[in-house]
């Protein structure tokens, strides 16, 4: 049998589990998925335990009573701008010189570049090789079985808020279940929408979710740069709310039945119906200012994603350009706003992939998450380091991301 994996991606609105086997074709195959409501996480962040423990309790439970197997050890997004990511330099030398490079020589240097100075408050929940060099020598992405007398890594550090940490495992843990990893939200969101050649030669991923966009940037194969941004589609519907003297639920409604990320294209004349608090009848309002509202909301994003990409240094060296997805992309017209503030920029759509019956469900832009985290865990390669001991945590354990560029062998298909 096929190894099977479970991943959960709790967001600001509900919470999302699947469990995946990877297919003969080398694509996810999803087996069963199944969302629950959950407002118990604001912005990345546990703020009600035990709503997000019964969240994650019911929506596992669905999930693997579907697939007929239980599966304790689950894979877990990690969001939240309180998560930061450094690149981090490590070297050890090769004793005696210019002996083969071994995993535990791999394993050290990665180690070495770890050891960071950080606030009691804060500890590591991602350790992601970028680069490898052997004797100087640049570009190296598996150094085991050269000869060296140097080994050098850059490594993606990624470290958060302890507490914040510590409520996450512990709701997963109160549902009846153990984290088998902790995933940066970013990274599977890249992972679920882009292609290897994207992720070699440089892509930007942008997930606008309920409360906040994570930023992802791709380079080399792995990782360079990430950040949360506060603002997301909620934050849209407040302002319509809050302008038009609405209540929540109806500019929801008019967010999704009028919404547009671009007002400039809609006629003067074109008018929508709105039922103010307190009236007992709609109202008419030009169209074209309703959409001004939540353009000024989406072109200050775009200009904060802006921002960032150009923070990470990769700006102008992104040849598969900015891969939108998340739920709050789905808004009209919001490629072209991003096309317009990110000049010289390439924007796109992305969807996630995957193979089995439910594959039609999955093709939305809201479930990039759960895709990438389940194609993280599924990789289980020669890339993945641990000191093997019984004592190993979660937090330990490295992997490198270069085995997504190839094709991994897939494994024999459920009987």
């Amino acid at each position: 049998m096929n190894d099977i994996v479970t991943v959960l991606d709790i967001g600001s609105t509900k919470a999302v589990c699947i469990a995946a086997e990877m297919a003969e074709n080398n694509q996810v195959r999803v087996l069963s998925m199944h969302t629950v409501p959950c407002n118990g996480v604001k912005r990345g962040v546990v703020a009600d335990i035990d709503e997000v423990t019964q969240a994650a309790a019911e929506v596992i439970r669905k999930v693997q009573m579907a697939v007929g197997l239980d599966m304790e050890p689950v894979v877990v997004a990690a969001g939240g701008n309180h998560l930061e990511g450094m690149n981090a330099q490590g070297f050890v030398p090769i004793v005696p010189q210019s002996r083969t490079i071994t995993r535990d020589d791999v394993l050290q240097v990665v180690n070495h570049s770890r050891q960071l100075m950080m606030t009691p408050d804060r500890e590591q929940i991602q350790a992601l090789p970028r680069e490898f060099k052997v004797n100087g020598q640049r570009g190296i992405t598996r150094p085991v079985g050269m000869s060296g007398s140097k080994l050098e890594v850059v490594t993606y550090v990624v470290t958060g808020h302890t507490p914040h940490i510590q409520n996450l495992e512990r709701a997963v843990n109160s549902a009846g279940r153990k984290v088998e990893s902790m995933v940066l939200s970013p990274l599977a969101s890249g992972l679920g929408v882009l292609t290897a050649q994207d992720l070699e030669l440089g892509a930007a991923v942008v997930d606008i979710g309920g409360d906040s966009t994570d930023i992802a940037v791709f380079c080399g194969g792995t990782i360079a740069y990430h950040a949360s941004l506060p603002i997301g589609s909620k934050q849209v519907t407040s302002d319509v709310s809050k302008l038009l003297k609405t209540s929540p639920e109806e500019a929801e409604r008019l967010k999704i039945k009028y919404g547009a990320a671009t007002s400039a294209k809609i006629p003067e004349g074109d008018t929508i119906e709105v039922f103010q608090l307190g009236g007992t009848e709609t109202r008419p309002m030009q169209k074209k200012v309703f959409a001004e509202i939540v353009e000024s909301r989406m072109r200050e994003l775009a200009v904060m994603v802006r921002q960032h990409i150009e923070k990470s240094g990769q700006y102008a060296v992104l040849p598969g350009g900015v891969v939108l997805t998340g739920g709050g992309s789905q808004l009209p017209g919001t490629d072209e706003l991003f096309g317009e503030v990110l000049q010289h920029l390439r924007v796109r759509f992305g969807i996630p992939k995957v193979d089995g019956q439910i594959k039609g469900a999955m093709a939305r832009p809201e479930m990039a998450t759960v895709v990438g985290l389940a194609k993280f865990a599924l990789d289980r390669g020669d890339d993945e380091f641990s000191s093997g001991t019984d004592e190993d945590s979660w937090r330990d354990r490295i992997k490198t991301m270069w085995s997504f560029l190839g094709q991994p062998k897939a494994k024999k298909g459920r009987g």
